[in-house]
Parts: structure tokens; sequence; C-alpha cells
């Protein structure tokens, strides 16, 4: 479906888990100040690009929007990879 094969599946997720983890790392720095302290409300660090710190009335669950992230992220370097790739040779029955 995808037209990629498992070592390829394993390498975008790996490589998406890492770029999520960065993300996570930038998020906690940004908001630290804003979000730890003796009278704040708390956050809970999901990562970018869909930020539940920004989103502090929304219902849903941080795992949901972790998901999501990973996934978005899964989608860019996939779209990455696929540009970098060498084009399938042309067939040579036609």
């Amino acid at each position: 479906m995808w037209g990629f094969s498992k070592k390829r599946f394993l390498v975008t997720l790996g490589l998406s888990v890492v770029v999520w983890v960065v993300t996570v790392i930038l998020q906690a720095y940004s908001t630290f100040a804003r979000y730890v302290g003796a009278f704040s409300s708390g956050c809970q660090i999901t990562g970018y690009p869909v930020d539940l710190c920004e989103l502090p009335t929304s219902s849903v669950p941080a795992v949901i929007i972790i998901v999501v992230n990973i996934s978005f992220w899964f989608l860019v370097i996939n779209l990455i990879f696929g540009w970098f790739s060498k084009p399938d040779s042309p067939s040579k029955n036609s």
C-alpha cells in the first residue's frame, strides 16, 4: 500500500520518534517558565506540531496528541524519503 519495505518502515518510525523527542525537549524548554512554579497550573508536554499546552481547555487525552504528533512526523519523513529515493526504472517491455 505505502510502497516501502519493513526496514524502511522501521527506520522512518524510529526517525519520527527521535524528531518527536527533540520537539518534546524544545517544548519543555520553551514552556518551562510559564508552567513550572508554585502558582502554575501545570502542563502536559506532548511535543509539536500539536501542543497540548496551548490548548488548555482540550479534553483530548495526551496519549492521543502524542500519537498524532508521531504520525505527523512519520508522514513528513516518509515524504522526504520519497523525494530522495531513486525513481523506478522504466519498463523494458513497453
